[in-house]
């Protein structure tokens, strides 16, 4: 009997230590599936030469992607400019466009094919035709920008479109060199950024560089910095809003060619905000009036306006009697109410009491007004009794 329990219990023994070996076999087996999912992970690089430089996240992502390397000796070179065939190999690389090997041909043969095949790039992008050149800012702009899908986009549109879009940013406020040298930390920020809204992230934007863009575009900024007063949400219509604004528009005179007007920019100064990188164009505020007639306001902080500052010529003038002055007036009309010099209700004349720093320009309110429905920028030539020259910029809908 006792021989009996005695098996009996070996027996039990035997199981429980069966089944404590069996779990302790499966935690081992999990814990080695677990390290080598670990050893699996591709280990974050420490570059030597990226510690602290303001791109280091988006380098080491863009390590971790795949789509660029650094060098044997440990440093990724985050300052060295780009070639267009580099970049061009980067966003291929990173879009996951199928570049297909060959034995003929330069490195970058297969990447520019697969871009020529998706349509970020096309024969006849770059002036000189030479991939190997360095990448300019322009033309970074321009691949991301194709990348996103945008059809239809003007000369000189790519910048506006990839700032506003949070692509780029400025090299410094109110700056985009365009013709700027691309680094590897710029391309690698520019393609991390393309990735994002590709996605379908929102990006924050650099305002002052969209503004920039813009005026690099179409030589004006004011559907950026006021797009209220002038691309608000009822201007849905190629003759209004920032649509109805032309470059031809511009360039304008008399019908035998004796007067030709040209306006070079058009600038809209934020006057409540004090990091406005244009604020430069004005003198002090001490020296800043508007006027209606003989009676002048000085500038206050509180008022709540826009400047709108024109810069314009005459290139052509066979009649200088005629037409004195070498510049042109600025209106901006569909503003109700009398004008009393009084209360900013509309546009009024803006005044440099400055020596140093005249300007041409009207001050708009951005409150406490009412409109016709239309707000009309127009310009005109300034004559002595001859015929007057004019042409409308643009037109906005805005109701209130």
């Amino acid at each position: 009997m006792k021989k009996k329990i005695l098996m009996s219990v070996l027996t039990v023994l035997t199981v429980i230590v069966g089944s404590l070996n069996s779990a302790v076999a499966e935690a081992a087996q999990d814990n080695t599936i677990g390290k080598a999912v670990e050893s699996r992970e591709t280990p974050v690089i420490q570059f030597t030469d990226i510690q602290g430089h303001w791109a280091q996240a988006a380098i080491q992502d863009a390590v971790q992607r795949g789509y660029v390397d650094g060098y044997p000796d440990k440093r990724f070179l985050p300052n060295q400019q780009v070639s267009r065939a580099e970049f061009i190999k980067m966003a291929v690389s990173a879009l996951e466009l199928e570049a297909a090997s060959t034995s003929s041909g330069s490195w970058y043969a297969p990447y520019v094919t697969a871009a020529e095949s998706a349509g970020i790039y096309k024969v006849g992008d770059y002036a000189d035709g030479n991939l190997t050149q360095r990448m300019t800012r322009e033309e970074m702009s321009k691949l991301a920008v194709k990348a996103l899908g945008y059809k239809n986009v003007e000369d000189k549109q790519w910048m506006y479109l990839a700032s506003k879009d949070g692509i780029i940013s400025g090299t410094a406020p109110g700056v985009i060199s365009p013709t700027g040298a691309t680094t590897r930390a710029q391309a690698i920020a520019v393609i991390e950024r393309l990735l994002q809204v590709k996605s379908g992230k929102e990006l924050p934007v650099d305002k002052y560089a969209v503004a920039a863009a813009e005026g690099y575009w179409h030589k004006t900024n004011i559907f950026s910095v006021a797009p209220e007063i002038f691309n608000g949400p009822d201007n849905h219509n190629k003759n209004f809003g920032i649509d109805s604004w032309k470059t031809s528009k511009l360039r304008f005179g008399a019908p035998d060619g004796s007067i030709v007007a040209q306006v070079d920019e058009l600038i809209a100064i934020d006057w409540n905000d004090p990091k406005d990188p244009n604020r430069k164009l004005l003198p002090s505020k001490d020296k800043l009036v508007w006027k209606f007639g003989s009676k002048e306001n000085l500038f206050t902080n509180d008022l709540q306006a826009y400047v709108i500052v024109l810069k314009s010529h005459l290139p052509i003038n066979k009649k200088p009697k005629s037409y004195p002055i070498n510049q042109l007036n600025l209106a901006i009309l569909g503003y109700n109410g009398q004008p009393t010099g009084e209360l900013l209700n509309m546009a009024y004349l803006v005044e440099s009491k400055d020596p140093k720093r005249k300007i041409n320009g009207l001050v708009i309110p951005k409150t406490g007004f009412s409109t016709d429905g239309n707000i009309r920028v127009l310009v005109e030539t300034i004559s002595a009794g001859a015929p007057i020259y004019q042409s409308t910029l643009s037109k906005s809908k805005l109701i209130r």
